[in-house]
C-alpha cells in the first residue's frame, strides 16, 4: 500500500515537471476518478497551480467520492480540504459542494475512542460559501448558523467570518447572540465582533462598548476589534479604553490592532506611544513599520522619539527608526 502510495505520488510529480496540456489534464482527471485523498490532494494542487477550469467538474466528483468513503479513503480529510481550496481558487459557482463540506463529519480513531479530522474541512468550506454567488441568502444562513454552534472553536470563528464575508448587515444578529450566549474560546467573539463592525459601521461600537469591561479575556477581544476597525469612532472608543488594559501583553495585542486600522487616529495614537515608556514604546515603533515607509509618517515618528524624556531610550528608539 505504501509503495503504491508513493508511485502515485510520484506520478504527479512527474506530471508537475511537464506541462499544463490537454493529455495531461487527461491525466489528472483520471487519478481524480479513483485515488485515495493524499494522491488527490496533490492532484488539486496542481490542478489549481494550472489553472485547469476544465477539470473543475472532476473535482467535485473527486470530493463526494471521498466524502462517501470515510477516513478509509481519505484519512484527515486532506484530499477533500485540497479540493475545497482549489475549487473556491478557480471560482467554481456552484454552491452544492461548499455546502457538503459545511456539512462532512469524519470520525477517526484515536487513543481512547474516535476524533472528528473534519474541523479544518468545515471551516474552510463555510469561508468558500462566503464567497460563492451561486447560493441564495436563505440557504447561506441556514448553513452558518448551524457552524456557529458546532464543537469546534475554529469552526464557530470561521461560521463567523463568513457571515462578515457574505455581506449581509441583516445577519449581524446571528453574530451579535453568538456574543452574548458566550463561547469557550475568546478568540470565537473577537471574531463576531470583528463582523458585526464590519456589517453594521459605527451603530455596532456601543455594543462592543459594553464588553469593555471588567479587563479579561474577552474585553481584551473587544478592544482589539475596536482597535483594528476601519471605524473613526471605534478606534476613538478603543484609544479611551486604553488605560484599563495595563498588562503587558495585552497593550501588545492593542498596538498591534491598532496597527492594522488605516484610520488616522490610529496612527496618530500609536505615534503619542513613542513618547511614552519602553515597553510601549518599543511595541509601537514596531507596529508601525509598514507606514513609516510613507516619509512623512517617518519624520514625525522621530520628532515624537526626540520628544521621549529618557535619553537611553530615545537612542534606542532612533537606531531602530
Amino acid at each position: 500500500m505504501a509503495k503504491r502510495l508513493e508511485q502515485k505520488l510520484a506520478q504527479v510529480t512527474q506530471l508537475r515537471k511537464g506541462e499544463p496540456t490537454p493529455e495531461a489534464a487527461k491525466k489528472l482527471e483520471t487519478l481524480l476518478a479513483k485515488e485515495d485523498g493524499p494522491v488527490i490532494a496533490r492532484v488539486a494542487e496542481l490542478a489549481l497551480e494550472w489553472g485547469l477550469f476544465e477539470i473543475q467538474k472532476a473535482l467535485v466528483a473527486a470530493f463526494e467520492r471521498l466524502k462517501a468513503g470515510g477516513s478509509d479513503l481519505d484519512p484527515q480529510c486532506w484530499g477533500k480540504l485540497a479540493l475545497i481550496n482549489s475549487l473556491q481558487s478557480l471560482g467554481w459557482p456552484d454552491a452544492d459542494v461548499y455546502v457538503s463540506g459545511c456539512r462532512t463529519v469524519q470520525p477517526e480513531p484515536v487513543w481512547g475512542g474516535q476524533e472528528d479530522s473534519a474541523p479544518a474541512l468545515r471551516a474552510k468550506s463555510a469561508l468558500a460559501l462566503s464567497g460563492c454567488a451561486g447560493i441564495s441568502y436563505e440557504r447561506a444562513v441556514d448553513v452558518f448558523v448551524r457552524l456557529l454552534a458546532d464543537p469546534a472553536w475554529n469552526v464557530r470563528a470561521a461560521a463567523a467570518q463568513a457571515i462578515a464575508g457574505f455581506g449581509y448587515p441583516q445577519a449581524a444578529p446571528l453574530l451579535k447572540l453568538r456574543v452574548l450566549v458566550g463561547d469557550s474560546e475568546p478568540r470565537v467573539i473577537g471574531v463576531c465582533l470583528d463582523g458585526l463592525l464590519h456589517l453594521t459601521g459605527k451603530d455596532a461600537v456601543p455594543f462592543v462598548q459594553e464588553l469593555l469591561e471588567p479587563p479579561n479575556a474577552v474585553s481584551l477581544e473587544a478592544i482589539c476589534a475596536l482597535a483594528a476597525a476601519n471605524i473613526p469612532e471605534a478606534t476613538r472608543a478603543a484609544i479611551q479604553s486604553w488605560n484599563k488594559f495595563i498588562e503587558a501583553r495585552a497593550r501588545k495585542a492593542i498596538i498591534a490592532a491598532f496597527a492594522s486600522s488605516p484610520t488616522l487616529e490610529a496612527t496618530e495614537f500609536l505615534l503619542g506611544l513613542l513618547v511614552g515608556e519602553r515597553g510601549n514604546a518599543l511595541e509601537a515603533l514596531a507596529a508601525l513599520a509598514p507606514k513609516l515607509q510613507d516619509s512623512s509618517i517617518r519624520e514625525r515618528a522621530r520628532k515624537a522619539i526626540k520628544n521621549n524624556k529618557s535619553r537611553v531610550l530615545r537612542d534606542e528608539l532612533l537606531a531602530l527608526l
